[in-house]
């Protein structure tokens, strides 16, 4: 029987060994008669946090160096102060408050948790960055119009109805956000694809229709063209509708649709427009060259957030680790591609407050990284150029720069 019990006593002790895969205790050591934290004790603390084991606890013990002879009243003061203070750099580089406690039943001691890292999107959308472009047309008959990057939305006749079921006609008001280019969608901080999936975009909107400051939405069954600048390879496009979850856009795919190369004739519309009111317009050869463009059809069948994305096979995967040097605020961390139209989101953890990943991304690619926050007078920005899958990690330290200057950056690398 007590070889029994010795036995399962020795299975238990090895497994909870490794389950706190060997658990151990840590020192930091604080200048004398110092209580708040310095650099040396940054780097003591930073250490002990990054060798850590997720989903393991230690204790730290706090001594003070040159103090062995002070009193032990006075070590039990100082010890406190350094607590707290060990404690608010903990919770400022992002642990929760729960998993960092307090000790005092002896020497001053923090007792520190890890849990397993949670990763979310970083950023937060702001249409505000994003010029809007609001358009008056008859809602009962087709109609068209041309946004400023030359896409072109056509909508036939009684397609809108309000969100709670009535038709509308007359005249409305279509508002468009266009993300054309991967600098719209930096400073918007929209991305082409989520977490785990890398999309490759012809062109994203956020599509707002009102009649009386009444929203609008698609009638049950309709839809409306949207011709876009076609890209040189337009192979496998789709739409992809999003939705807004924690401040980001999470794009999901309509499995049923697809975009193709039309050519499409804006004089024949304009002529159809003409001809009720009984005017013939003939246009010559140049004009008709002029008006007859090659674009990428897509149909839309709601409005809000709209993409023409396609998925990107990321057969070869890596993974990037992005860390920002001397701060600890959130930031917005992003991946261009340089020959796609793709803007991949960095992912922020819940252990780091200034760690940031990029999971399942091409290797072999070039690509850009950006991270950047705005700030009062313009943004701490970090930039890097880079050929995924040669390294795994990169080390970036924001500097400030105005949003003239920031704007002229992403000109210079961006598509």
């Amino acid at each position: 029987m007590s070889k029994m019990f010795v036995f399962c006593l020795c299975i238990f002790v090895s497994l909870f060994s490794f389950s706190n895969n060997s658990l151990k205790y840590y020192e930091v050591k604080f200048p004398i008669g110092v209580t708040k934290l310095t650099k040396v004790v940054v780097k003591q603390a930073s250490d002990i946090y990054n060798s850590l084991p997720e989903r393991n606890f230690t204790r730290i013990r706090i001594v003070g160096d040159g103090e062995d002879s002070w009193s032990k009243f006075d070590k039990i003061q100082l010890g406190k102060k350094r607590a707290y203070s060990l404690r608010a750099f903990f919770v400022g580089i992002g642990c929760a408050s729960k998993n960092v406690k307090l000790d005092f039943s002896g020497n001053a001691n923090v007792l520190l948790f890890k849990p397993k890292a949670k990763y979310s999107m970083s950023g937060q959308i702001n249409l505000k960055k994003i010029e809007q472009q609001c358009f008056t047309i008859n809602s009962d008959e087709q109609s068209h119009f041309k946004t400023k990057s030359g896409n072109i939305f056509v909508f036939r006749p009684n397609s809108f109805k309000t969100e709670k079921g009535f038709g509308v006609s007359g005249n409305i008001n279509i508002c468009v956000w266009e993300f054309f280019k991967q600098k719209d969608m930096i400073v918007s901080e929209l991305t082409s694809g989520g977490k785990y999936k890398v999309l490759e975009s012809a062109s994203a909107f956020y599509i707002q229709g009102y009649k009386n400051k009444v929203k609008l939405e698609v009638q049950t069954g309709n839809s409306y063209k949207i011709y876009l600048n076609r890209p040189e390879d337009a192979h496998g496009f789709k739409a992809f509708y999003g939705a807004v979850r924690n401040g980001n856009v999470t794009w999901l795919e309509d499995k049923k649709s697809f975009a193709y190369t039309s050519m499409y004739d804006e004089g024949e519309l304009n002529e159809k427009r003409e001809n009720k009111t009984f005017i013939k317009v003939r246009s010559n050869e140049e004009d008709k060259k002029r008006l007859l463009e090659k674009k990428l059809l897509l149909i839309g069948k709601r409005i809000g957030w709209i993409n023409c994305d396609r998925i990107v096979d990321v057969t070869n995967s890596s993974e990037l680790k992005v860390i920002l040097d001397g701060t600890s605020k959130d930031f917005t961390v992003r991946l261009a591609l340089e020959k796609k139209n793709t803007i991949i989101p960095g992912l922020s953890s819940s252990n780091y407050a200034n760690h940031y990943k990029i999971p399942k991304i091409p290797s072999g690619e070039s690509a850009h990284v950006i991270a950047y926050r705005e700030t009062q007078g313009g943004y701490m920005f970090a930039y890097s150029k880079v050929t995924i899958g040669f390294i795994k990690s990169i080390n970036l330290k924001p500097v400030f720069k105005t949003k003239e200057e920031f704007e002229v950056l992403l000109d210079s690398f961006l598509n």
